[in-house]
């Protein structure tokens, strides 16, 4: 008898010790993922050294650097000056640059237009409704009498608010690549997409994309060291195949350089990556970061 209840009790010890086992094991292995993410995180922070280096500049070799076969860091230099400045769309002519993006991505002209001009309602600081907008009436309808704010965007993410704006969603998931809310207002040349380029300047789609693949360089991907630099609006005109007058309808609207830049931060610990960004604006002392936030 006794020896049956000694046999007895290691096996229900066994039992518990098995059940602790199994039941800690999720705790374990979520713990070791967040060390993982942890370590890669860090290293995308240390990216951020790299680039803020009054000596670096894009495409340096230094910006890419592997630290045995399990820590990497890769970090691309750009300006945020290649994006859309949707605070601007009051002005139509950013308007007309968002409905023909916005029917290259897909939509059709009556539902980017409405996208184009209820954007432009929401920053407005009047009442009035633009002929394919939306004021207080229309989110009223909808249960919403807070909106439009009649205030500037703070956050690409009230963009989604917007009338409009979940057609395009669903034409384009990566439309937040396109828009920004920290920059100079005014469209870097030198890194925007292929597709706000020709959306801005009225040019051909061939030409749009030739001229950001002569900007990108051989190996074809901007911010790397064989990037061309355009410093000339004629040299840039020429290569859109722009007219003088047509150039002059945007010349106020795009630049060729920014004060902001912003920088894509990639850590790798093992098979796990982490990406930061910063965003951050050129002033007579360095840099002055502007924004932080994982992409």
């Amino acid at each position: 008898m006794a020896l049956l209840l000694v046999l007895v009790t290691v096996m229900a010890l066994v039992l518990i010790i098995g059940s602790l086992w199994q039941a800690s094991q999720p705790g374990w292995e979520e713990s070791d993922l967040e060390r993982i993410r942890y370590k890669a995180g860090l290293l995308a922070e240390s990216g951020f050294a790299l680039a803020l280096h009054p000596e670096i500049e894009p495409g340096d070799v230094a910006l890419q650097q592997g630290f045995g076969p399990e820590q990497e860091i890769r970090v691309l230099i750009t300006s945020e000056g290649g994006r859309i400045p949707v605070n601007r769309l009051v002005e139509e002519r950013w308007r007309d640059a968002i409905v023909e993006l916005l029917v290259l991505w897909g939509l059709d002209a009556a539902n980017a237009s409405i996208a184009a001009d209820s954007l432009a309602d929401w920053i407005d600081t009047d009442n009035d409704t633009l002929s394919n907008g939306a004021e207080n009436a229309f989110y009223s309808s909808l249960e919403r009498p807070e909106f439009p704010n009649n205030l500037p965007f703070t956050s690409l993410e009230q963009m989604l608010f917007v009338q409009g704006m979940d057609e395009v969603a669903r034409f384009q998931p990566m439309w937040r690549d396109y828009f920004t809310i920290h920059s100079d207002e005014l469209l870097d040349l030198n890194t925007a997409e292929w597709e706000v380029i020709y959306a801005i300047t009225g040019t051909t789609e061939d030409a749009a994309m030739n001229f950001a693949a002569v900007r990108n360089g051989n190996d074809g991907i901007r911010g790397t060291v064989d990037d061309y630099r355009f410093e000339d609006l004629g040299e840039v005109q020429a290569l859109l195949g722009l007219s003088d007058d047509e150039l002059s309808e945007f010349s106020d609207l795009i630049a060729l350089d920014s004060t902001v830049m912003r920088i894509e931060s990639q850590g790798r610990y093992g098979d796990h990556s982490e990406t930061r960004v910063m965003l951050a604006r050129q002033t007579n002392n360095g840099w002055s970061p502007l924004a932080r936030f994982r992409n």
